[in-house]
């Protein structure tokens, strides 16, 4: 299965290419292949030689069984190129125990979703603004994720979709370039009625592997707070920013221009400018004075329980969220 995710199989499946053959494993029984494909057609294929073949799973049968929620399991049976093809009386006694497979397979499904649940309804207790996502959708969140749909966040049919374009781009760039296995993070720039924030999209342990995850994806959202200080290990932290980025804000963010920045550093004031460019496409900050925000003022003396995480508690917060393993 590992293989088959990291090497990108699924894409070169012809059993998923085709509708047709697609639609013929939603019978409620197994399929030997040989019902599907022809012998010819598998020899040519090259998810056959390049995938089943070399990994002992040529002959097979196997059938698809649709969850509630419309996510389809697929189950099969294999057997090596030389052993030659499955007896049809293997399809036949599989048949006979697939409604207790069914039944099995969506319990298991439903017990993954109450953990996601649970651990989305822990980190509400946190204070933290959690939901989680599969393929890119929205499967279940805690009642502080809600309270941003539909204004800052749309739970749409293809995926989450966040109404702030830049935003946007960023999270359907992340979906597209491995974010289940590596994670990520991205700013949404705060406006008059919600603070800025950066959601952290954490991989969930198994799912890659895993034959029946809820989901892939934890979203955990760290708010702003107008009224705080940070220094740099709290936004190389939160935003992924470099040391030299962070200092860079810093010093900005204390009011020094750019010239005199570039000074105190003996580099060349366009290398200050690019630092400071990597600084706002990564907070989502739109212009200087927007940076001295954090440094400007003293640390709220207390922070009521609607109100957003100071930045202090925010980096305690990133810290529990990063201990959260979903089993």
């Amino acid at each position: 299965m590992h293989v088959y995710i990291e090497e990108g199989w699924g894409a070169k499946n012809p059993y998923l290419l085709s509708e047709e053959r697609n639609r013929r494993f939603s019978e409620p029984r197994f399929l030997m292949d040989t019902d599907i494909m022809t012998f010819e057609e598998m020899m040519a294929s090259e998810y056959y030689q390049g995938f089943m073949r070399p990994h002992g799973c040529f002959w097979h049968t196997g059938t698809g069984i649709t969850s509630p929620s419309g996510d389809v399991i697929k189950l099969s049976i294999h057997r090596s190129f030389e052993e030659g093809p499955l007896p049809s009386e293997v399809a036949t006694a599989w048949t006979e125990i697939r409604p207790h497979l069914a039944r099995a397979a969506l319990m298991a499904s439903r017990l993954k979703f109450e953990q996601i649940k649970s651990t989305v309804d822990a980190m509400e207790a946190l204070g933290i603004w959690a939901g989680a996502v599969r393929n890119g959708r929205l499967v279940v969140a805690n009642q502080s994720f809600q309270r941003m749909i539909p204004n800052i966040m749309r739970d749409c049919r293809h995926r989450l979709v966040i109404d702030q374009k830049a935003a946007d781009d960023r999270w359907a760039s992340l979906l597209q370039s491995g974010v289940t296995k590596y994670g990520g993070s991205f700013p949404i720039s705060g406006r008059q009625d919600h603070p800025a924030m950066v959601v952290h999209a954490l991989p969930v342990a198994g799912a890659a592997s895993g034959i029946f995850n809820a989901a892939d994806l934890l979203l955990a959202i760290t708010p702003g707070m107008k009224e705080a200080k940070v220094d740099d290990g709290i936004l190389t932290g939160l935003y992924d920013l470099t040391p030299a980025e962070a200092s860079v804000a810093r010093e900005i963010g204390l009011g020094k221009s750019v010239d005199e920045v570039a000074k105190s550093r003996d580099v060349s004031v366009g290398t200050i400018r690019t630092q400071l460019h990597s600084v706002f496409d990564k907070t989502g900050r739109s212009g200087r004075r927007n940076l001295r925000c954090w440094y400007s003022v003293s640390p709220s003396t207390g922070t009521d329980a609607r109100d957003p995480l100071p930045f202090d508690i925010c980096g305690l917060v990133d810290l529990l969220i990063a201990c959260i393993v979903v089993v």
